[in-house]
């Protein structure tokens, strides 16, 4: 069950990769997500805190490109809501991602031990 739920991270960062692929970097740049994504089957308690933490910073790259689209079409009279609310899901849904790595579910999965 623990790696059917899996499936959101590892969406969460071949999305983070198209949205690379989108804005110019290579595909060399581009698929480097993917090796965080390869990381959430190896079951060290540093591998989920490194994808959780990933998955956070690249929540904040979605709310920032949320924000810039957003300015850049209202400059130019553009219609810019319903873009602006797609990419901001995009980083509730990367951040939603990134916490579920550090709920107590994954702690047998992750080996991890919690005090108190």
């Amino acid at each position: 069950m623990i790696r059917l739920v899996l499936l959101l991270p590892i969406l969460c960062f071949v999305l983070f990769g198209a949205h690379l692929l989108f804005h110019g970097w290579r595909l060399e740049v581009a698929l480097l997500p993917l090796v965080p994504a390869v990381l959430l089957f190896v079951r060290h308690r540093y591998c989920a805190f490194f994808c959780g933490t990933l998955l956070i910073c690249a929540g904040f790259e979605w709310l920032y490109t949320a924000v810039d689209l957003a300015l850049t079409r209202q400059a130019h009279g553009i219609p810019w809501m319903r873009a602006t609310v797609i990419i901001g899901a995009c980083a509730v849904v990367t951040w939603f991602a990134g916490i579920m790595l550090f709920w107590h579910k994954f702690d047998d999965f992750y080996k991890r031990l919690r005090r108190g």
